[in-house]
């Protein structure tokens, strides 16, 4: 106990060092800037980042012409006098373009080589030389403070074991940059930070429907549904071996979404691995493991819409041919190596029996354990009845009926079909119990309360990462542009899907969002590698499935993979963890040396044999015996492992 005051000291007197620490580096980095006089007329409105990062081009200039009354003045359509902002296209000069009904709005474009760059501390806009200019400050800070938030976060959840209070910091030191003064900073950090992520609608329906995806489970093991079907399987499951089996064929058959995946293939399994003395940390890894993974290789998930979404954009605006994107999509897959190896590799492990590294040593403690089940969720049934199955299996078909028919009819906007397929669940598991008289109305309605709030501690984490992804936005400080930017252009064409790989991984380990990362990657790499293809010599019409063109795009979408499980701040990682019931930070540090061992095996038998022009098939076969081998040279049973160790003798 007196450790434990000591470590809460520790950790209380760290945090505040750590505030003060960041007080003052705000103070120093902030330049203020009081270039506006109260007195000019408010002919115009600026809508530009009030801090931007030196060197890096600014994402959005907006400017409004206003009227007296202050509302757009549409009959504004010409030149006006703006300073303190440069627009360039291949390295020359641009004039910015005339207001169109009031509006003037420009951005930078990587894929057309189009940058905004501040060339001072304002920016000033005046409808003619002579006329008095409305002025905007700018401030600026140094490229590397955006890497601040996301090194705060990662470092202290992994330090203090705790991961809430890690991210709230991270937040808090991200708004203390982006403020005019850090208290300012301390305020905006709940509004609207916080505020504004919880009002998004997309995260609302995400949040809405773990809430309901939980109300269900929660329905399913309360009723006995869950307990009667895994029952039922276990009638396959003899073993611990036949148990990882089961899970990973499950996760391979809930390929829909990785969020639905992972909660209910996550929160199904869970009694069943206890009752095979199989740790929650391996359990959450065979879980996260293969939710991702599959949902992002499927040919019909709720990854395709987002993923296909990027690449026709990023197409379109190069005007390479979009009519058989799709087809483009599934030639990615062979250069997808991590998702591709990784799902091989669980069913390797899983398979084998053997492990290494800390997932080792946490089955070894849980087979020490003497308890049958670490289970928090179990029916009660006191009047001897038998679990019906039909209660898990009613809500889980409804679920799947109704998000295929959501999607097939709003293809595009997945968190929507989602959570009208989580309401449906619910509703249906609600009767399955009401009806068939298992409970009462209020005892269902109970279980389902209680389903919600075990998905809390989740949702808390989500909010939270989200509010980091906000901060290190290209809104904002930019991270994931810092370390574009950074790379630098002396690149190869050959070597890009390597590149492309390493940095997709750092952005999405950083940030904790593979979507986003998707998102800032492939329209930059694209535009690289068709400039890099057109030097070779290449027809401009065959570039758009050029095998290297294909291999980058394929290394963006399994590098946002692979960082998004080694981050303790990622979404789908916070999720496993709490659909498994393991501790998140024994999840992150369970998994992460099977991740770089995959990711390692891609790089040296996949990309670096790409570049020099072998067949990614090769590749993927000469990868998945290099796995199997890692696995009998340096994994170890259980049960061998045991052996191997002294006995203890107890202590007299």
């Amino acid at each position: 106990m007196h450790a434990l005051h000591e470590r809460q000291n520790s950790a209380m007197l760290i945090s505040r060092v750590v505030l003060l620490l960041l007080f003052f580096l705000s103070l120093f980095l902030t330049q203020s800037t009081f270039g506006a006089d109260e007195k000019n007329s408010p002919r115009f409105r600026v809508e530009s980042p009030k801090v931007q990062l030196n060197g890096l081009p600014i994402p959005r200039l907006r400017i409004v012409a206003l009227t007296e009354e202050g509302e757009i003045d549409t009959s504004f359509n010409q030149q006006a006098v703006i300073k303190g902002v440069q627009l360039t296209e291949g390295g020359s000069e641009r004039p910015l373009p005339e207001f169109e009904a009031g509006v003037l709005e420009v951005r930078s474009n990587s894929e057309k080589d189009q940058r905004l760059i501040l060339v001072g501390s304002s920016i000033s806009v005046a409808m003619n030389e002579q006329a008095t200019a409305v002025i905007s400050p700018v401030q600026t800070r140094p490229g590397w403070v955006s890497l601040i938030p996301p090194l705060v976060a990662i470092i202290l959840a992994i330090w203090w074991q705790e991961v809430v209070g890690a991210l709230f910091l991270a937040s808090l030191a991200g708004m203390m940059l982006l403020a005019t003064n850090p208290f300012s900073g301390m305020i905006q950090v709940i509004d609207p930070l916080i505020l504004s992520n919880l009002a998004s609608r997309g995260n609302m329906q995400i949040i809405l429907f773990t809430m309901f995806l939980g109300a269900m489970i929660g329905i399913m093991s309360g009723s006995g549904g869950t307990q009667a079907l895994v029952e039922r399987l276990t009638v396959y499951v003899r073993n611990r071996r036949h148990g990882q089996l089961m899970t990973w064929l499950l996760g391979l058959m809930i390929f829909f979404d990785d969020y639905g995946n992972t909660l209910l293939v996550g929160s199904t399994m869970r009694s069943m691995m206890d009752r095979l003395k199989i740790s929650r940390e391996k359990l959450a890894y065979l879980v996260d493991s293969t939710a991702a993974p599959v949902a992002g290789l499927a040919l019909v998930s709720t990854w395709v819409g987002v993923e296909l979404g990027y690449m026709r954009t990023a197409y379109e605006s190069l005007g390479l041919s979009t009519g058989e994107i799709y087809q483009t999509f599934i030639a990615t897959i062979p250069y997808r190596l991590y998702p591709l190896l990784t799902l091989i590799f669980v069913g390797q492990i899983a398979w084998t029996g053997r492990d290494f590294g800390p997932m080792l040593k946490a089955e070894q403690d849980r087979q020490h354990d003497n308890d049958e089940s670490t289970s928090s969720v179990k029916g009660d049934f006191t009047d001897g009845s038998k679990p019906m199955i039909r209660h898990a299996l009613i809500p889980l078909a409804t679920l799947c009926l109704c998000l295929g028919i959501a999607l097939y009819h709003d293809f595009e906007e997945s968190s929507r079909a989602l959570l009208l397929a989580s309401t449906g669940a619910v509703f249906a598991a609600v009767l399955s119990v009401v009806i068939s008289r298992s409970c009462s109305l209020g005892e269902t309605m109970k279980m389902g309360i209680d389903g919600m709030q075990q998905m809390l501690p989740a949702v808390v984490v989500l909010v939270l990462a989200w509010s980091i992804g906000t901060v290190c936005n290209p809104e904002h400080l930019n991270t994931a542009g810092y370390l574009v930017d950074s790379l630098g252009d002396h690149l190869s064409p050959r070597w890009l899907p390597l590149i492309t790989f390493l940095l997709a991984a750092a952005v999405s380990f950083a940030t904790g969002t593979s979507y986003g990362t998707m998102g800032l990657l492939i329209p930059l790499a694209v535009s690289i590698e068709l400039q890099l293809l057109l030097g070779l010599s290449i027809p401009f019409e065959e570039i758009g499935n050029h095998p290297l063109m294909l291999a980058t795009i394929g290394s963006i979408l399994g590098g946002a993979i692979f960082g998004d499980h080694c981050s303790p701040i990622s979404d789908t990682t916070v999720l496993s963890s709490a659909a498994t019931g393991c501790d998140h930070l024994s999840h992150v540090r369970t998994q992460l040396p099977y991740a770089l061992t995959v990711a390692t095996i891609a790089i040296c038998l996949g990309y670096v044999p790409i570049a020099l022009g072998i067949s990614p098939y090769i590749s993927i076969i000469a990868a998945i015996v290099v796995q199997w081998l890692v696995l009998r040279i340096i994994g170890r049973e259980v049960e061998e492992a045991n052996s191997l160790e002294p006995v203890r003798k107890p202590l007299k």
